[in-house]
């Protein structure tokens, strides 16, 4: 994916709104077909409502120059985040301007829900209620009683890592304490399919994402070592990041695309080294349930390390714990391993085959709906009328 430096010609060719969004639509029908013909505008943010991730809209930066014959300047392209922040980057770069002309143009706009990624459409109108109010006073005690449980074994689990000289130890540790967590919190939890996990070759684990237990369940789940892949953000708390350390997590950037390819490369190095990396697709978790759109840095990093992807379903953590409310529930987990499926190349378009047969998988074993279908028949919906 390593962009060519293109001299911009004599004669700058006119681009105009049309021709750009004819490519950015080429790259969204890869990305969500079920959006193909979705509507969009000028003003539309390419993650959120478009579902181009940091990966893509990596290629569509590539696509673009090869395009146009233009050089779009990394600072430039990477904070562009409508399609008219791209024209007018387009534009900048056909004038040949050096890179830092204009800059003050694209920086990033004010966004305040800049962690409810991939969105789109569908996720907007959904009114959430907070669920504090109303609760039984069975649900107040068993409240009462679980929280306190959970701090005392995270924390003690926690300290046991940190001091643990080997990462065999702070494996093992984790586990078992993930494991009295769910007996002490009295959580059934149910495991399928562990036959499909390999001790002795590695592989890319790919999960949805539903709540913050939901890393408690897969350590719990599986006896296998492997590595969380988690949101770089959390890596700039020092305390934080050195503990996340310690459980072997490794952290990757969401947001910048140049960043994002660098950690990329790196863990298909490590996966080919012989790591079992976990990734959780969906990039973050929402309130209410649903299966959003998958980032592609899990199924590029399969593809490039070509190692397989195993899809992992978990069911019943966002009924325990939703979203931000903090209230905790009595229910049951279930952790459903599907089989291994082998990339067939390294280029982009294996890596959307892995997502979407990773997808398939996972949707039919999450028990909530595919929010990508619902924008697609909201949308379809809407366009009839």
């Amino acid at each position: 994916m390593n962009s060519t430096i293109l001299t911009p010609p004599s004669d700058p060719p006119f681009v105009d709104m049309h021709s750009l969004m004819k490519v950015i639509r080429t790259m969204v029908g890869e990305m969500h077909p079920k959006w193909r013909h979705i509507r969009f505008l000028p003003d539309s943010h390419l993650e959120r409502d478009l579902g181009l991730d940091s990966m893509a809209r990596l290629e569509l930066r590539q696509r673009i120059e090869q395009q146009f014959a233009v050089h779009l300047a990394e600072k430039i392209a990477i904070n562009c985040v409508t399609p008219a922040d791209l024209l007018r980057a387009i534009q900048v770069g056909l004038r040949g301007e050096g890179p830092g002309a204009g800059d003050s143009a694209y920086t990033l706009p004010g966004d305040n829900n800049s962690d409810e990624l991939l969105l789109g459409a569908f996720g907007r109108d959904q009114h959430v209620h907070s669920g504090m109010d109303g609760h039984s006073a069975a649900q107040w005690l068993y409240a009462l009683y679980a929280w306190p449980v959970f701090l005392v074994i995270s924390l003690l689990a926690a300290v046991l890592v940190v001091f643990a000289p080997l990462q065999s130890w702070r494996n093992r540790i984790a586990r078992a304490g993930a494991r009295l967590l769910f007996k002490a919190s009295f959580t059934p939890l149910t495991v399928h399919g562990l036959e499909h996990l390999d001790r002795e070759r590695p592989q890319v684990l790919v999960a949805n994402h539903a709540s913050y237990l939901d890393g408690f369940a897969l350590t719990a789940a599986m006896d296998i070592p492997f590595h969380f892949i988690v949101k770089g953000e959390l890596s700039r708390t020092l305390p934080i990041r050195l503990i996340l350390q310690r459980f072997g997590v490794e952290f990757i950037d969401r947001f910048n695309p140049h960043k994002s390819a660098r950690d990329v490369r790196r863990m298909a190095h490590r996966a080919r080294k012989g790591a079992t990396l976990l990734f959780f697709a969906e990039g973050t978790f929402i309130t209410f349930p649903g299966l959003q759109p998958f980032r592609m840095g899990a199924f590029v990093t399969a593809a490039r390390s070509g190692r397989p992807v195993v899809p992992i379903g978990i069911k019943g953590t966002r009924e325990m714990v939703r979203g931000s409310n903090w209230f905790p529930l009595r229910g049951q987990v279930t952790v459903t391993i599907r089989p291994p499926i082998l990339p067939v190349g390294d280029s982009w378009q294996d890596a959307l085959v892995l997502r979407d047969a990773a997808r398939h998988e996972i949707a039919a074993h999450c028990g909530e709906p595919d929010l990508v279908m619902e924008a697609s028949r909201l949308e379809n919906g809407a366009s009839r009328d």
